[in-house]
């Protein structure tokens, strides 16, 4: 480094702002994707660059994966350069790689083509912007392919407020809700809010204590929490499941007023000769469709509809619970068992079990479920007899579960056991017929929910609907119609401004892209697979439907073609870089280094 340098970095050094004066700041970000602002926490580390799993997950294609850190200690606010390829510059001084370079309010840091500025928070204005609902939703997925990637857990609260106190919402909660947090607006009188970094018993803490002094504040409001990934892994069902009373709403059973649809009606005969029997039944499906419904369909079909109905989400459930809560355990088996408590399974006698997440099961809990299923009998923990049941058993996941075989975080047999019926449940994009009488169900229910006038849907808003491609299928549904029915209250009908179009221009070709790291397998052909096809050549300016047919091919393709550009790949497919790298890690494949990465 030069003198030059070395002087302007001890100066900066000794003019770095105090440690109370960073949790007031801010960094503003301006880059290839847009311009927007991020608090800076009161201490810690932020990382910046391509990853998904960074901090500031940036899409700029000259950031290498993890380029810079930014570090908030003490009194200090220091930038490092990770060797980036391209580097790091304060001001116009290049930083040498991984050495420590103090900053302070006012500076500009240059990223690759990004320009961070860090900024303080003016004397009077609010600590925080209340972002719209659509970027809460990319914020949310952006946090979904960080976690997945390995990052840290997350979760989502919704806050409805009384009528009446909309004056004083706002100002109370850009006062409580943490500066890394992200507070949205979702519709007039409701809220939400994404919590980073929080496990389910500090998510809920954080959501008592905001009740709590909300309510202490004169303001009475209803609450919702969802967690990743316990109550789901994609935006959408993650928002839906964080709707206040949502897990009230499911214990009566609500999807079941669904029976009437479209696909439900369809395999109505098939699901009788199903559900006359005792083979255990495995539904497949994408996150959303509602293989819950159809599970309880089969059930009231069934001779054992008058027996008990227990659902059991495997992924809701700590491991060290789910053998105990599945299986039951003896007084003294264990700290805490105080006395003898019967299992799901049990409980279940003579009616269905229904498994859902099944492919969320840990490999010990998988090997203990086999037995019961092969001989219909359950041990409980601590105890020395086995106990007969007599359940029918029904399975639900959205992860092929074959896949998971071949990498072994499934078991064989555990999968043959329950596939002795398999059942795709088609995806909302596939049943466009569904979506107009659907979306009037939702907007019926969440009306008599808030005492209002059903509303009318319009045309333009029907148009829209049927031409997304429902990534979140049903689920979404529901939620977007019933944020439109909050939006359209008192203003007649649901058009498409009550809509969010910002994020409704994906096709059904596109959500089928998208979705297809979720889909599970189709039943084998009985005839042998033709042989594979040589790639076709990928024009760069090729359109979606140029490509293969093959999700995966498609991938490949389009980045052998591109030469390892992720950012030109992703243009090819239609999709997001973040979504592409994504499909990445979902699909197995090594993420390609360009020659300036090397």
């Amino acid at each position: 480094m030069s003198d030059e340098l070395h002087k302007t970095s001890r100066m900066v050094a000794a003019n770095s702002v105090s440690a109370s004066a960073v949790g007031r700041a801010s960094l503003l970000v301006s880059g290839p994707a847009g311009t927007y602002k991020m608090p800076l926490p009161d201490g810690g580390e932020l990382t910046i660059g391509r990853a998904p799993e960074s901090t500031l997950c940036i899409d700029d294609p000259l950031l290498s994966r993890h380029h810079a850190l930014l570090r908030v200690t003490g009194d200090a606010l220091t930038v490092i350069d990770l060797g980036s390829s391209n580097g790091t510059r304060v001001g116009q001084c290049p930083l040498d790689p991984h050495a420590p370079f103090g900053i302070s309010i006012g500076d500009v840091v240059t990223v690759g083509a990004t320009v961070l500025v860090v900024q303080a928070a003016w004397s009077g204005q609010r600590p925080r912007h209340v972002w719209s609902h659509g970027y809460f939703e990319a914020r949310i997925e952006d946090e979904c392919a960080r976690a997945e990637n390995g990052g840290r857990p997350f979760a989502v609260v919704r806050l409805r407020f009384a009528a009446g106190s909309e004056g004083r919402i706002e100002d109370a909660l850009v006062s409580l809700v943490r500066a890394m947090d992200v507070l949205a607006t979702y519709a007039p009188g409701e809220y939400e809010v994404l919590l980073l970094e929080v496990d389910a018993a500090r998510a809920e803490e954080q959501l008592r204590r905001l009740g709590g002094a909300l309510e202490a504040d004169g303001l009475a409001v209803e609450t919702g929490l969802a967690l990743y990934p316990r109550d789901g892994r994609a935006p959408e069902s993650l928002i839906a499941r964080a709707a206040p009373g949502a897990k009230r709403s499911s214990s009566r059973h609500a999807p079941g007023e669904l029976h009437d649809g479209g696909a439900l009606r369809r395999l109505e005969p098939l699901l009788r000769r199903v559900a006359a029997g005792t083979l255990p039944v495995l539904l497949l499906g994408e996150t959303g469709v509602g293989k819950d419904v159809f599970a309880r369909r089969i059930h009231a079909l069934s001779p054992r509809a008058h027996k008990p109905f227990v659902s059991i989400n495997c992924a809701a459930i700590s491991e060290s619970l789910l053998e105990s809560e599945l299986f039951g355990h003896e007084k003294g088996a264990f700290t805490g068992a105080f006395q003898a408590k019967a299992g799901l399974l049990e409980s279940a006698e003579g009616g269905a079990v229904f498994l859902d997440e099944i492919g969320e099961m840990p490999l010990a809990i998988q090997a203990k479920l086999l037995r019961v299923l092969e001989q219909r009998e359950v041990v409980r923990v601590g105890a020395l007899r086995p106990r007969a049941i007599d359940v029918l058993f029904l399975a639900a996941t959205n992860r092929d579960l074959e896949t998971e075989v071949a990498r072994e975080a499934f078991r064989r047999d555990l999968y043959f056991r329950l596939a002795g019926f398999s059942l795709v449940v088609p995806p909302l994009r596939d049943r466009v017929d569904e979506i107009e009488p659907l979306a009037r169900h939702f907007a019926a229910a969440a009306s008599a929910r808030s005492g209002i006038r059903p509303p009318e849907i319009a045309a333009d808003a029907i148009a829209v609907l049927e031409g997304y491609g429902w990534p979140g299928n049903i689920r979404e549904l529901r939620n977007v119609i019933e944020r439109a029915v909050l939006l359209a209250s008192g203003g007649g009908a649901i058009s498409a401004a009550h809509l969010p179009v910002d994020k409704m221009g994906t096709t059904r070709a596109h959500a089928a892209l998208t979705a297809a790291a979720h889909a599970p397998p189709l039943p084998p052909p009985s005839a042998p697979a033709p042989p594979t096809r040589r790639q076709p050549a990928v024009n760069p300016e090729a359109t979606l439907t140029e490509l293969p047919d093959d999700d995966r091919e498609r991938i490949v393709a389009a980045l052998r073609e591109c030469g390892g550009n992720q950012t030109t790949a992703a243009r090819v497919l239609g999709i997001s870089r973040r979504t592409l790298v994504s499909r990445l890690s979902e699909y197995g494949l090594p993420r390609p280094r360009r020659r300036d990465d090397e």
